[in-house]
């Protein structure tokens, strides 16, 4: 019989990519998203599996659920770093409120299993070369900060109510569909528009590619050595963006203005996950970014991009707040 999995999120870029993912691994997907953020066209393989059109703060209100669901893989979440502060409210309802009601959902249903969706931001600047999970949370912006308020909240509740739960730090995360720096990249060559780099472009970044991390989660569902368990999810190399850029394009770019509290060295000790779940990050970044730019080219060539204009607008704004 097939192990029915509730994904919450599941029209974005990794929740989409995991639907199918998970799809073809035999699983019964069901995914709520309201497609505030996620599209429903990301989901290739709709007729197989279960879309319902609904805000997850109501998943408790949702009747047409079955009612034995094995895991749910809470995805939905807003995720963009710069934001305005009439933005805060709704960044604490759908990251944090929402995320009680799935815990209260868990708990009510009993369901085993519990994987969270977390982020590297939680741990702030480093300065470190390589971050392992014990390193001391200093979230230094806002959508940081909802995912540290999320860890703790789960760690606690599931202690409680007996769910078991697994909380994934993921490090920046790429490939088909998504939109973040790669494939902004992209699209600019694409679109033979300027790349725009912000700072003088030698921060490091540890990418790892969407289907290593589809790889993780669904070790996360089969193992029990991952229950009740953080872990950093990332390649454990790293790359400049100013060197991620020459790999994509040799085309010009400028320099716009860095971010207040960009963090200059962001990379992922994975030991821990590589040795619990015995995994193998295979697609490194060069192959990764071939890859996407292959598949996504007819996506990437339509996206809207901002304007220089406006990302100086939008950089200058957050400055200030923060």
């Amino acid at each position: 019989m097939k192990k029915i999995i509730l994904i919450t999120g599941g029209c974005g870029f990794i929740g989409s990519n995991l639907s199918e993912y998970l799809h073809k691994k035999n699983y019964k997907i069901i995914v709520i998203d309201d497609l505030s953020i996620g599209n429903i066209k990301n989901l290739f393989s709709l007729k197989k599996i279960q879309f319902i059109k609904k805000d997850v703060l109501n998943i408790d209100k949702i009747k047409i659920l079955p009612k034995k669901i094995d895991a749910v893989i809470h995805l939905a979440a807003k995720a963009e770093i710069l934001i305005s502060n009439n933005k805060e409210g709704q960044y604490f309802r759908d990251n944090v409120i929402t995320l009680k009601k799935v815990l209260n959902f868990c708990a009510k249903r009993k369901i085993k299993k519990l994987i969270f969706t977390s982020s590297a931001s939680v741990y702030g600047d480093t300065k470190n070369k390589k971050i392992s999970e014990s390193f001391p949370l200093k979230p230094n912006h806002y959508y940081a900060f909802t995912k540290y308020i999320g860890e703790k909240i789960i760690q606690s509740y599931c202690k409680i109510n007996k769910v078991d739960y697994t909380i994934l730090r993921l490090f920046n995360v790429y490939g088909v569909k998504s939109n973040a720096v790669v494939g902004k990249f992209i699209a600019q060559k694409i679109q033979k528009k300027k790349l725009t780099i912000y700072g003088n472009g030698k921060q490091e970044r540890d990418f790892i590619h969407v289907s290593d991390v589809n790889k993780v989660i669904t070790q996360c569902l089969k193992n029990k050595k991952s229950n009740n368990k953080i872990y950093n999810v990332g390649s454990g190399n790293s790359i400049s963006i100013i060197a991620l850029k020459n790999l994509i394009t040799k085309n010009k770019h400028i320099h716009l203005r860095k971010r207040n509290d960009d963090i200059e060295i962001s990379i992922a000790n994975n030991k821990k996950i590589k040795k619990d779940l015995n995994l193998k990050f295979k697609t490194d970044i060069f192959r990764g970014i071939k890859k996407m730019e292959k598949i996504d080219f007819h996506r990437l060539k339509k996206i809207k991009l901002s304007s220089i204009l406006l990302q100086k607008k939008i950089i200058s704004m957050f400055n200030k707040k923060s």
